[in-house]
């Protein structure tokens, strides 16, 4: 099973959600635990799932 890195709270993690902070900034992986703390940006987008165990 793949992980990737959360880059807000440094623990990997098998399931990452694809979100954007800013229009224009770079898409970037966060876990579902530091989800809610980007989905209050007025310029959040959610760009999909990533899931370890289908790769």
């Amino acid at each position: 099973m793949k992980t990737k890195l959360c880059p807000s709270c440094n623990l990997e993690y098998d399931v990452m959600y694809r979100i954007q902070q800013r229009k224009g900034k770079d898409w970037i992986f966060v876990c579902k635990n530091c989800l809610p703390k980007y989905q209050s940006l007025a310029d959040y987008r959610y760009g999909g799932t990533w899931k370890g165990y289908r790769h």
